[in-house]
């Protein structure tokens, strides 16, 4: 896709791309690595923040890779993410997870590796939380 399409140029040579909320401020953003030149950071300002989800996963993958994410507005059940590491030449996308959200409420509903799954309420004014395996909400800002 041509850079005036995206809003994306990088040129050079790329070898990696990697998107992670690098700023913490709930846009997802893009790092691309060049060959012998500089990592260069697109940092998203325009979008609208989302909600930021981490996982807690037990001893042996904190990071609950292999789980699947996916937010539920009533009825409506978003695009499931999954949770993976390693996905590219010498890169990996961020195991925190932004989502959109809406104007209702939202219930997170969550997949673990192995195949327990489970729901819980997010709470409302939440910007970021982290989820543990039992489904707890562990911590929230």
């Amino acid at each position: 896709m041509p850079g005036q399409d995206s809003g994306i140029k990088a040129y050079g040579e790329q070898r990696a791309a990697a998107v992670a909320d690098f700023d913490r401020d709930g846009r997802v953003d893009l790092a691309v690595t060049q060959n012998g030149a500089a990592t260069k950071l697109f940092r998203n300002v325009t979008g609208k923040p989302g909600l930021r989800v981490r996982l807690i996963g037990p001893s042996g993958n904190p990071h609950g890779i292999g789980a699947q994410i996916r937010l539920l507005f009533g009825q409506v059940a978003e695009p499931v993410r999954e949770i993976h590491g390693g996905s590219g030449y010498w890169s990996q996308d961020s195991a925190i997870q932004i989502f959109a959200v809406r104007e209702s409420l939202p219930k997170i509903w969550i997949r673990w590796p192995g195949g327990r799954a489970l729901t819980t309420q997010v709470p409302a004014g939440l910007k970021e939380i982290a989820v543990d395996s039992s489904g707890k909400i562990v911590a929230g800002q």
